[in-house]
């Protein structure tokens, strides 16, 4: 379809001889496309053909009285035959005249097929957004997918240790997982069900060490990932979640307080 490069498509011929699963995903590929292709083709009007061959044969009428009128013999009653005649008939243009309905259906023809093209050229444009956008829907499939994998693994690792934080009172049903690492201490967080921060806001994580809150970092909803990696927080009791200004504050703003939890 004109999406892949030279370099692209030599490069699928060369895997397609030697894997023949790929062939076949290839040929399926070719398949559905062909499938789409003819579900949603338009055929031409019914009344386009009827239109052309209406107009041929009153080319052919109007051209048959135009070699009549020429060819009448001259009497005194018929002053027709000594009208000056058009330079294509007196040149041979009987015979030109005869082309006369063949040329006007291929012009028509040729504006058909040039209809035709336009019509296809749309829709395989249309074909390119729709595919454009399965492929973008499979990414981001594929991209929670990862993410989801990613938390499981996390949640049953042993060597991580799962908090759950829960909203507090002005927040209720909120919820968010720190997931520290027993070995290093390294955090990690994920907001669940958190709204998204408003512009030039951003969540930034506390831990509550030996009563006090120490910074451990700010979550950034911008870059896509679902676990994001944190502070090293050694000897935590518990965590939880203010909304900031964007890059932070030194000491949290407890009425933006969203959750917590303890460990």
């Amino acid at each position: 379809m004109g999406l892949a490069t030279e370099e692209e498509i030599q490069i699928l011929q060369c895997v397609q001889k030697h894997n023949a699963e790929v062939r076949q995903a290839v040929l399926d590929a070719q398949l559905s496309l062909e499938g789409l292709a003819t579900q949603e083709a338009v055929p031409p009007p019914a009344h386009l053909k009827a239109a052309i061959w209406s107009k041929i044969q009153a080319e052919e009428a109007s051209s048959a009285q135009e070699e009549r009128i020429v060819s009448a013999p001259a009497t005194p009653g018929n002053t027709t035959a000594f009208i000056p005649a058009t330079p294509e008939v007196t040149t041979g243009g009987a015979k030109q005249n005869i082309f006369r309905p063949l040329a006007l259906a291929a012009s028509l023809l040729l504006l058909v097929s040039i209809a035709g093209l336009t019509y296809l050229v749309r829709e395989q444009n249309s074909m390119k957004t729709q595919l454009a956008a399965v492929q973008q829907k499979q990414q981001y499939t594929a991209l929670a997918y990862n993410q989801l994998q990613r938390k499981w693994d996390m949640s049953s690792n042993p060597e991580m240790k799962t908090v759950m934080l829960k909203g507090v009172e002005k927040h209720p049903g909120m919820k968010a997982m720190v997931y520290v690492d027993n070995k290093t201490k390294q955090t990690y967080l994920s907001l669940e069900n958190l709204p998204k921060a408003p512009e030039n806001m951003q969540y930034q994580l506390w831990a509550i060490v030996d009563g006090k809150p120490v910074d451990a970092g700010m979550y950034d909803q911008q870059s896509g990932d679902m676990v994001q990696k944190m502070y090293i927080i050694e000897h935590a009791q518990a965590f939880a979640i203010t909304l900031e200004h964007a890059g932070g504050s030194p000491t949290p703003t407890m009425e933006n307080m969203y959750v917590m939890g303890e460990i």
